[in-house]
């Protein structure tokens, strides 16, 4: 396995064309090192979402790499082994870069993930790591990224999936286990995930084991037959898959919620933007209809399709039923809480603690090593947020006020769903919910940052990000 290293070059969209998402290895442990040229005639930086490191590897923002410089991003890898991502994140631009396809999957390994790939008697066809992102496509052209001002508000949504960039993925992998690493890397549609027998369309769907989730292994294996999966949220899957078979992923249709009533009277866009072209040459969130039809938040899409080979199995591998030693979230009790809201305004669109985000601002106060508990409330007059954490994992302690549908996803104790188990840098929270947070701020072993560091705390929703749906984090 190459770790992270040596040179990568960001190169304009050309409007209709989108670029592959590499797909890097590291072990933790391992120093990441490269340099990032820009070409792009926009700012852009390199966030490692996910990982836990110091502000000036993070790439929330605050620094960028304007166009036709280059930057230098070195860090080592202390998170434990799981799918994690680099994308762009230079404010106001986010949306457009990562939809031109600026992200790559960081698949971190260790020996707790070395030890469930032998057991499951796994080859390299058959682990996969998937980046789902949706396009838009009319007449067989796809269509450049151009939302008008309704879909700024709501999310940019396709009309096609796109895994690692491509359309209509198939991948063809041996009988016996598939373990899929799995990240939603759309702007904004959210994704109910399931397995379908495409020679029996109607019939259950497949079941599968949830392996882990954004930070990685979880303690056991969670047997399911569909998950909900939002913007950024990352799982770990396995599937037996029997020769011959012909398996199809498609996300089920599902109420994705959209309550917001109001007229969003300007698309609140960063300051800065109007100081550089967009890469196909076509306005964002102006007013009027955008190019090409989008498929709806919430309706039925298919994913990918596994081709299983017709070979004879080597012999069937049991699932282990303890995967990794990680503990449960502890004693919270007495832990000081913070409260944040997440609000919806018709002059600044949807808010956090209902402020518009400056880039200067201290924001929110940690001290290193500190625990919290985080009560976030979304408003009834909203949509899903995807809430993202820069730097720090936290656990997902309960939920209340999920409205009818979505409770029925929560098959986990204290109202939580699937997704919700394990460490977790991005959650889910639905109009009129409120969850609550363990977040530690402590830094691994091994790893000390000198002097206060900034990092992010924003709406992963990628319109709402540039619509500065975010808050600093300042922790001392």
């Amino acid at each position: 396995m190459d770790p992270l290293s040596g040179r990568c070059v960001y190169v304009a969209d050309t409007g209709s064309q989108r670029l592959s998402h590499p797909v890097f290895h590291a072990r933790t442990g391992e120093f990441c090192d490269f340099v990032m040229e820009n070409r792009l005639p926009q700012p852009t930086t390199v966030h490692c979402h996910g990982l836990t490191l110091p502000e000036a590897a993070d790439g929330a923002g605050f620094t960028p790499i304007l166009p036709g410089e280059s930057g230098r991003v070195r860090f080592e890898v202390r998170n434990r082994a799981g799918l994690y991502w680099i994308h762009s994140h230079a404010h106001g631009f986010t949306a457009e870069q990562v939809h031109a396809g600026l992200a790559a999957l960081l698949i971190v390994h260790d020996a707790e993930d070395d030890a469930l790939d032998a057991a499951l008697g796994l080859g390299s066809a058959n682990r996969l790591a998937l980046a789902l992102a949706d396009v838009r496509e009319a007449n067989g052209v796809l269509m450049p990224y151009a939302p008008a001002g309704g879909e700024c508000l709501h999310g940019w949504y396709g009309n096609r999936m796109t895994v690692n960039t491509q359309l209509d993925a198939r991948f063809v992998v041996a009988p016996g286990w598939v373990r899929l690493q799995i990240l939603n890397a759309c702007n904004a549609r959210g994704l109910l995930f399931g397995f379908q027998d495409t020679a029996r369309p109607v019939s259950p769907l497949l079941p599968f084991q949830l392996l882990g989730t954004d930070g990685g292994l979880l303690a056991a294996p969670r047997q399911l037959e569909h998950i909900f999966l939002y913007g950024a949220e990352r799982i770990d899957i396995a599937i037996e898959a029997a020769a011959g078979a012909s398996i199809q992923a498609v996300s089920m249709e599902f109420d994705p919620r959209h309550q917001v009533r109001g007229k969003w009277q300007q698309p609140m866009l960063h300051p800065g933007r109007a100081n550089y072209p967009p890469l196909a040459s076509v306005d964002i969130c102006a007013t009027g209809e955008s190019g090409g039809k989008a498929l709806a938040d919430g309706a039925r899409m298919p994913l990918f399709a596994l081709r299983v080979s017709d070979r004879a199995a080597t012999g069937t591998a049991a699932l282990p039923q303890k995967l990794s030693a990680l503990a449960d979230a502890g004693i919270f009790n007495g832990t000081p809480t913070r409260r944040l809201r997440l609000d919806f305004d018709d002059q600044n669109g949807f808010l956090i603690d209902n402020q518009r985000y400056r880039i200067d601002e201290t924001g929110y106060v940690v001290a290193r090593g500190a625990r919290e508990v985080w009560e976030i409330r979304n408003s009834p007059i909203s949509m899903p947020h995807a809430m993202h954490l820069h730097g720090f994992a936290f656990r997902v302690l309960r939920r209340q006020g999920t409205f009818g549908p979505a409770r029925a996803l929560a098959t986990e104790t204290q109202g939580r769903l699937p997704t919700d188990l394990g460490l977790k840098d991005t959650v889910v929270i639905w109009p009129n919910e409120t969850v609550w947070l363990a977040v530690d701020f402590s830094l691994p072993d091994g790893v000390a940052f000198r002097g206060p560091q900034r990092y992010m705390f924003h709406c992963h929703n990628l319109e709402h990000e540039d619509g500065m749906m975010m808050r600093n984090l300042t922790v001392t």
